[in-house]
């Protein structure tokens, strides 16, 4: 009969298996990558692949010791949404993607948040137009909504002002990320499922290490809506409609963000 493992022998063995299956799985990406460039898989067939792949990464990183993994696959699979191609541009960005997940997977010991935080901040952004005349600043925005039109829409006034938008579709995991790595500003729909982005604000605007973070509640309500005067002080409005653009721009404007 084989000995019964100590809790902290099965710790190390369950991270093992996690490196040796996180390997399996970033090579398998840089095949598809490969592929994809060569013309031997179909463009849809490699995102696909490479936004499931990423997934699975990002959420077994942190259950396993290795949380900077888990945020970088995050940052790849915002990458790659909404790609229907992938250009010479996207191909090198994604391969940065995977070097710098592969590199954080050989690690013994995994990067504190001001390394981690570095990490990230030095990763490629996706712009959805051309922003080679426009002053890209070190500040990132996170973006929690489920829905891919208000992201779009959102994504480009930040992208236009030169910040680095990082979409979150899920306000629950937004709260988890946005504790683990504190974003310059957060920007988070009223409707959600789950949780709403006034919820999200709230729990947030709570804890010490997020409560300081500059935050905006995204709406389509009527500016006198009971709810709204539920908002925190010092947080933000954005509305859904003709004051959009205005809306961002004062919020920026408000809150110095460089």
């Amino acid at each position: 009969m084989a000995p019964k493992l100590s809790e902290e022998d099965m710790e190390d063995r369950l991270r093992l298996e996690f490196v040796d299956d996180a390997r399996d799985r970033l090579q398998r990406m840089y095949e598809t990558v490969e592929r994809v460039g060569k013309g031997s898989l179909s463009a849809v067939q490699g995102i696909s692949g490479l936004s499931m792949e990423a997934h699975n990464l990002k959420g077994c990183g942190t259950a396993f010791g290795y949380p900077a993994v888990s945020l970088v696959a995050h940052r790849l699979e915002d990458y790659i949404t909404g790609l229907s191609a992938l250009n010479e541009r996207h191909i090198v960005d994604i391969d940065t993607y995977l070097d710098r997940a592969s590199a954080l997977v050989e690690r013994s010991e995994q990067p504190d948040l001001a390394e981690t935080n570095q990490i990230l901040r030095a990763l490629p952004v996706r712009y959805i137009f051309d922003v080679k005349d426009v002053e890209v600043h070190n500040v990132e925005v996170m973006l929690v909504t489920p829905s891919k039109v208000v992201a779009r829409k959102v994504s480009m006034e930040l992208a236009a002002c030169g910040y680095r938008p990082i979409r979150v579709q899920d306000p629950i995991e937004s709260i988890s990320l946005a504790v683990r790595m504190p974003p310059d500003m957060l920007i988070a729909s009223m409707v959600m499922d789950g949780l709403s982005g006034l919820d999200v604000i709230r729990g947030l605007k709570a804890m010490s290490v997020t409560r300081k973070v500059p935050m905006a509640l995204l709406t389509s309500l009527d500016p006198d809506d009971a709810v709204l005067k539920e908002i925190p002080a010092g947080v933000g409005v954005i509305r859904l409609g003709p004051n959009f653009s205005e809306d961002v721009a004062a919020v920026i404007t408000r809150f110095n963000l460089g």
